[in-house]
């Protein structure tokens, strides 16, 4: 059994990935009720709008689901909510990418697929920051 520091965090899974989905849902780090997939708009607007209404404080961005506007619709979202935290997964090798959205305040960038316990440690590691921040 899998332990996250922030089991609470309401986070947020911007994918239409099923090994994406399958990963997180096999990590079972999240509770359910502070879970959600987001994969049903393919709008930026809409994208943009319920991520801002939600308001979680993890994202985890699936950029195979949001090209070709990955770096807009982030930096969109970072500009609403500036304490959000953000996981970016993408299947693109591409430096630029890379170099884009590295400038938005990207707290982790992985190339796909990941693995169980990668996303373990990088939702643990969120969770020590987000402590280490609410303590200031």
């Amino acid at each position: 059994m899998y332990i996250a520091l922030c089991p609470s965090m309401k986070t947020i899974l911007l994918s239409r990935d099923d090994e994406l989905i399958n990963t997180i849902m096999r990590a079972n780090i999240f509770l359910k009720e502070k879970f959600f997939v987001l994969n049903e708009y393919g709008d930026a607007l809409d994208i943009m709008s319920t991520v801002c209404s939600e308001s979680p404080t993890l994202l985890i961005a699936d950029d195979d689901f949001l090209k070709p506007k990955s770096a807009h619709i982030l930096k969109s979202i970072k500009r609403v909510n500036n304490s959000i935290y953000i996981i970016f997964l993408s299947s693109d090798l591409s430096i630029d990418l890379g170099r884009e959205v590295s400038q938005l305040g990207i707290q982790y960038y992985a190339l796909k697929p990941l693995g169980v316990q990668d996303l373990i440690d990088v939702v643990n590691f969120i969770g020590k920051l987000k402590e280490k921040e609410n303590s200031y």
